[in-house]
C-alpha cells in the first residue's frame, strides 16, 4: 500500500497491511524561517517515510502576533527557545487582543511553509497541521499558569472577548492551512484539558465553544486530530468533537487505555508511545516491546503507531527506527 492508502482505509475501518506510523518532534535550530522550517519536516519525513506527516511549527508561532517574544539560549539543536516577553500581565491587556489577518506576520510566514511542503510531497502522503486550541493560546499569551487561571475566575468576560479574537484567527488561519492541501488539522488542546491546569466546568465554558469554531472551518478535511496532553486528561469529554483521530498520552497517569477508548468510540486512535518514557531515555528493547503492546491493544484498523506527544529532542535516532521497524514487522 502507499502512505496514503495505509493512512485512509485503516480510517475506514478497513484492511491494511502494516500498522500506519507517524512520530513527530522539534528541530529548534531550524525553525527560523519557513524555508529552514520545511527543509526540516520534509527531511524528517524523508529519513523515516512517516504514513502521515504532522508538522510540527515553531513553538510559539500562534502567539508571536500578539506580542509574544522568544530567545533561544543558545544555537545547538537541544536549545529549546524561552518566553521573554509576554502579551498579557494585567486583566485590562485582554482588552488589547484583537483578531489578526492570518495570511500575514508569522502565521503568514508558516502558510509559506505549508506552500512549500505541499510542493513537494501533496498528493502522496497526507500531512497535518499544528493548530492549537484558542483557550491553550490564550494561555501563552500571558506564559503564567496561576495568573490566567486568576483571569479566567475574576476576568472572565475579558478573556472571552479575547477567545472571541483569537477564534476568528484562527478559525481563518484553519481554513487557510485546508487550502493550501492539508488533509486536516493537529488540534491540540496542550495541558488546557486536563486535571492538572482546569476543571470540567471552567473547560467547557472555556475551551468547547471556541474549539468547534475553529474546527468546523477544517470539516471538508478528512484527517482532523484531536491532541489531548497530559496526566488528567479529560479525553472522554471530547469524543465527540468533529475529529476523525485523537490522539493522547495513554499511559499517563489518570488517563484512558488504548482499550478503553477503542470501546467508546469508532475514531482512529493514534497513540502508544509516551515520548517522555523509555523512547527518551529507555532501553532500545524497552522501546520495541511498548510499541509492540500498542499495537497488540489496537487490534487491528483505525489505529496508527505515534508518541503521546512531540517527541523531545534529545531522544535517540535509533528509537525512531525501532518503532518503524516495529510496524513493519506487522505485516
Amino acid at each position: 500500500m502507499t502512505r496514503r492508502e495505509r493512512i485512509r482505509k485503516s480510517l475506514a475501518g478497513e484492511p491494511v497491511d502494516r500498522p500506519p506510523i507517524s512520530f513527530w518532534r522539534h528541530f529548534y535550530h531550524r525553525e527560523g524561517s519557513a524555508e529552514a522550517l520545511a527543509d526540516s519536516m520534509l527531511e524528517f519525513q524523508e529519513r523515516y517515510d512517516w504514513d502521515l506527516m504532522k508538522v510540527n511549527p515553531r513553538a510559539s508561532y500562534h502567539v508571536e502576533d500578539w506580542g509574544v517574544r522568544t530567545k533561544r539560549p543558545g544555537d545547538g539543536p537541544l536549545d529549546k527557545p524561552k518566553v521573554v516577553q509576554t502579551a498579557v500581565r494585567e486583566p485590562a491587556d485582554w482588552d488589547r487582543i484583537r483578531p489578526l489577518d492570518p495570511t500575514r506576520g508569522v502565521l503568514g510566514e508558516h502558510l509559506d511553509a505549508l506552500e512549500r511542503i505541499a510542493a513537494k510531497i501533496q498528493g502522496e502522503t497526507d500531512w497535518i497541521m499544528t493548530v492549537f486550541n484558542p483557550l491553550s493560546i490564550a494561555a501563552d499569551l500571558i506564559y503564567d499558569d496561576d495568573r490566567f487561571l486568576e483571569h479566567l475566575r475574576h476576568d472572565g468576560e475579558r478573556v472571552h472577548a479575547a477567545l472571541r479574537a483569537i477564534t476568528e484567527t484562527f478559525a481563518g488561519f484553519t481554513r487557510e492551512c485546508v487550502a493550501r492541501g492539508a488533509a486536516g488539522i493537529f488540534f491540540a488542546t496542550t495541558d488546557w484539558a486536563n486535571d492538572t491546569r482546569i476543571d470540567r466546568a471552567t473547560m467547557e465554558e472555556f475551551g468547547r465553544p471556541y474549539d468547534l469554531r475553529v474546527l468546523a472551518e477544517a470539516a471538508a478535511a478528512p484527517l482532523n486530530t484531536l491532541h489531548v496532553c497530559g496526566p488528567g486528561a479529560y479525553l472522554k469529554d471530547l469524543l465527540d468533537y468533529p475529529v476523525a483521530i485523537v490522539s493522547w498520552a495513554d499511559g499517563a497517569p489518570r488517563t484512558p487505555s488504548i482499550g478503553e477508548i477503542r470501546a467508546l468510540t469508532d475514531k482512529t486512535i493514534l497513540a502508544g508511545v509516551a515520548h517522555d518514557g523509555a523512547f527518551l531515555s529507555g532501553t532500545a528493547a524497552a522501546v520495541e516491546a511498548e510499541a509492540r503492546g500498542a499495537i497488540a491493544q489496537a487490534n487491528g484498523s483505525r489505529f496508527i503507531l505515534g508518541p503521546g506527544c512531540a517527541v523531545p529532542s534529545a531522544a535517540p535516532e535509533e528509537h525512531y527506527r525501532i518503532v518503524r521497524e516495529v510496524a513493519l514487522a506487522c505485516a
